[in-house]
């Protein structure tokens, strides 16, 4: 009947087993780490996916948007947005945190408060969902200190016309357009599994994908 419950309200694999705890039962669903040897095979089809998305960034983040794999692409890609300090490296661990930071991306987001609005949108929708989850408590008193931030409630204000939003960075002579893309694991059977993310960053514009295409090349030749 626990599991019926779970199921019907649709909560997360995570806040089944802590219901099933409650209920004096033992967890259902296996919840170990990504590094764990039980998650062998999930590692496997993780980096399947962010290996195949060469030469575009790929990243797998978790719950709570910490990054827990990252491709070439990806490490090319952020490398020409990273400052040369320990404490900018740390912000760029979590991807909500990099993206709203003044010492990570924000200073490069050309469209910074359009695509700041999209992200804490989505972020909150999600805690939401799981609003007891302590993960998930310790981002959001994180992003909270952040200052300066738009409310999202001015998504519909701030969006451009179009299908997606694209994250416009700029550096000095650097100038590119990306899309993102988020992939699940369509069939999850563990905690694990359901809250993994693959997010994966294409070019938006031609002259993007001539910039990626350099940053690859000029790996190879080094």
């Amino acid at each position: 009947m626990v599991l019926v419950l779970g199921s019907g309200l649709d909560i997360s694999l995570r806040d089944r087993n802590a219901l099933l705890e409650a209920a004096g039962f033992t967890a259902a669903y296996r919840d170990e780490p990504l590094d764990a040897p039980e998650e062998a095979s999930l590692r496997r089809a993780v980096e399947l996916v962010v290996d195949r998305m060469e030469p575009h960034g790929a990243v797998v983040v978790d719950r709570e948007w910490n990054v827990m794999r990252m491709n070439r692409g990806a490490a090319r890609m952020l490398g020409r947005f990273i400052q040369p300090t320990d404490e900018a490296r740390e912000l760029f661990g979590n991807v909500v945190v990099a993206t709203l930071h003044p010492l990570a991306l924000r200073p490069h987001i050309v469209n910074f408060e359009e695509v700041a609005a999209i992200t804490l949108d989505r972020a909150r929708r999600e805690w939401a969902r799981s609003p007891g989850d302590a993960a998930l408590a310790r981002l959001r008193e994180r992003i909270a200190r952040i200052p300066d931030l738009p409310s999202p409630s001015r998504v519909a204000e701030l969006a451009s016309p179009g299908p997606f939003i694209t994250v416009h960075l700029r550096d000095g002579d650097t100038d590119v357009r990306l899309f993102t893309t988020i992939a699940t694991i369509g069939t999850p059977i563990d905690a694990t599994a359901e809250e993994l993310r693959i997010e994966t960053y294409f070019p938006a514009d031609d002259a993007t994908a001539a910039w990626v295409r350099r940053l690859a090349e000029s790996e190879l030749e080094a």
